[in-house]
């Protein structure tokens, strides 16, 4: 999780992405709060494969 942390301390366009997913997440009601964590899923993996190895 230290490149995805670095992706989005290095990358302005990635921060925003997950923290527009984050809000739009986070306004909705969570019966189980894995089930938000699940949700962020599908953008985590998007960034992560533009992160360098």
């Amino acid at each position: 999780m230290l490149r995805f942390r670095d992706r989005l301390r290095t990358d302005a366009a990635d921060r925003e992405l997950y923290a527009r997913t984050k809000r739009t997440l986070a306004a909705r009601r969570w019966r189980h709060v894995q089930h938000y964590a699940d949700a962020k899923s599908a953008v985590v993996r998007d960034i992560l494969g533009r992160c360098e190895p």
